[in-house]
Parts: structure tokens; C-alpha cells; sequence
């Protein structure tokens, strides 16, 4: 029997609920996997323009309980019923209102990011139209291709990266960073779906919208951190091996000496042994 979550959050200042279908009970993992993958379209598809484009992440989340009549923190799947209503709260963040208000009813059909009609939005709701992802993939790379040889070489992408200050490493663009060679347009499409928010900066940079700095910088101080903390660990684990090895040397040296010493003084005539004789 299907198991079925509302789960809500907070858009833009907008309240968002949705219907989540799951096979059985979801543990608290499957159940942040879910609500991150939908409102992870969600929050693209209604970005206002000019807002930075960051990935949703669940923070903590809260559980309507039918028993005390009031909101309770999720920590548990045994807290979880069927068709009951979950409350998901991303990092704070000004782009995110967290004011109380009305839930509105959940919906059961997901938006997809990937082209639908669903997709386009009024002009009057943010003042433009905020391009759809499938607009800007084409708009970059036919950027890039200025020869309309309908490929792109990973030099040129490199370089792109570099004239408008984009982090070209493996840490933002995976193993695409050591490839060489050309792209093609399904390439291109495939490396899209796997780095939105990139491309969403190769598309705005150029136009001088550089927003999204705060989430490089950040995430750049992060993996300098992580690159620092591991550096330190293997020279300490180094340390302590070196010790140890040269404090096991050392008490094998000396249980011998003392071993030998016992042992000559053992069979010496004026010994402990021969003295009672």
C-alpha cells in the first residue's frame, strides 16, 4: 500500500506543499531526498530574477502531531502517518520568508524544470521573464560554439570559466576539470543536469550579474577547509606512527639488553643463585 507525505516549505516568501508518494514508511534519509529533489525544481522554477541560484537544502524539519494538536520536531520515521503533514526549513536565509501563515492544500503533480509549459511566467510576477534552463543552455553554448561546428573544446569552456571569474576545479565541475577534447551538445545537456547553478552563472556573468559570488566564496572556503583539515590528520596520523614505531624499536632494544644482562648475571659464581649454595 503507498504511503503518502504533504510535505511544505517555504519559497521565496511563498508557502509550498506537496504530495509525496513513497512505496512504504520512508526512513528521515529517503524522506529529506525526496523533499530536496522536488523542491529543488520548485525553488529554480520560481527564482525571482536576479535572486542567486543555490541548491535546496532540508535543515530540519517538523511534523504536524493529530495527538498534542501542535508542531513537534521530526527525528524519527516512527512519528511519520500516513497522509500526515511534514514542514521542511532550509538554512535562514533572506530570500526565504519563515513568517507562520496558511498552508495551502498540497498538490500531487510535481513541476519539472525540464521544459514544460508549467514553466513560463508572467511577466508581471518578477518584472521579466527569468529564462528557462533549456534558454540558457542554448544560449552558452552557442556562445562558446562561435563556429557553429555544433561542438564546443574543453579549452575554450576553460577559459570561459576563467575570463569571468567562474572556479574552474574538480570540486565545482566533478571530473569534467581533467577532460580534454570537445564537447557535444548532449555533453553539454548531460553536464547541465549535473551543474545547474554553473551554468546558471556562465549565463548571467556575462551580463554583469555576478550574485552568486557569496555561493562560490563559500563554497570555496569550504573546500579549502576540508582540504587544510585532511592535510593536518595525515601528518598527525604520520606523526603517531613514526612514534610508535620508534617506541616499539626502542622497548625491543631495551627488553634485550636487559634480557642479556639478567642472563649473564644469572650464571656469574657470585650470582644470587650461587649464593646460596
Amino acid at each position: 500500500m503507498a504511503f503518502f507525505l504533504d510535505v511544505g516549505t517555504d519559497l521565496f516568501g511563498v508557502k509550498q506543499n506537496t504530495r509525496l508518494e513513497f512505496a512504504t514508511c520512508p526512513t528521515l534519509s529517503e524522506l529529506i531526498i525526496a523533499a530536496e529533489a522536488h523542491f529543488d525544481k520548485e525553488q529554480r522554477l520560481r527564482r525571482p530574477a536576479g535572486a542567486p541560484d543555490t541548491a535546496f537544502k532540508c535543515q530540519t524539519m517538523q511534523v504536524y502531531d493529530d495527538v498534542l494538536l501542535r508542531w513537534v520536531d521530526l527525528y524519527s520515521s516512527t512519528q511519520l502517518t500516513n497522509g500526515g503533514q511534514v514542514w521542511c526549513f532550509q538554512p535562514e536565509s533572506m530570500n526565504h520568508s519563515e513568517a507562520p501563515g496558511t498552508i495551502p492544500a498540497a498538490k500531487y503533480s510535481p513541476e519539472s524544470w525540464l521544459g514544460s509549459p508549467a514553466r513560463a511566467r508572467a511577466v508581471t510576477e518578477a518584472g521579466i521573464r527569468d529564462p528557462v534552463m533549456s534558454e540558457k543552455l542554448r544560449s552558452v553554448f552557442y556562445n562558446l560554439d562561435t563556429a557553429n561546428n555544433r561542438y564546443i573544446t574543453y579549452d575554450s569552456l576553460r577559459d570561459y570559466f576563467l575570463r569571468y571569474d567562474i572556479p574552474w576545479t574538480s570540486a565545482y565541475v566533478g571530473d569534467y576539470y581533467g577532460r580534454t577534447g570537445v564537447m557535444t551538445y548532449d555533453d553539454w545537456v548531460g553536464f547541465a543536469s549535473l551543474y545547474p547553478s554553473v551554468v546558471d552563472s556562465m549565463y548571467y556573468r556575462p551580463r554583469g550579474s555576478y550574485l552568486d559570488s557569496a555561493y562560490y566564496s563559500s563554497a570555496l572556503a569550504e573546500v579549502e577547509l576540508a582540504t587544510a583539515r585532511a592535510k593536518r590528520e595525515a601528518e598527525i596520523r604520520s606523526y603517531y606512527s613514526t612514534y610508535n614505531a620508534e617506541r616499539a624499536r626502542l622497548d625491543a632494544e631495551y627488553s634485550a639488553r636487559r634480557a642479556a644482562r639478567d642472563a649473564a648475571l644469572y650464571y656469574r659464581p657470585y650470582s644470587p643463585r650461587y649464593g646460596y649454595m
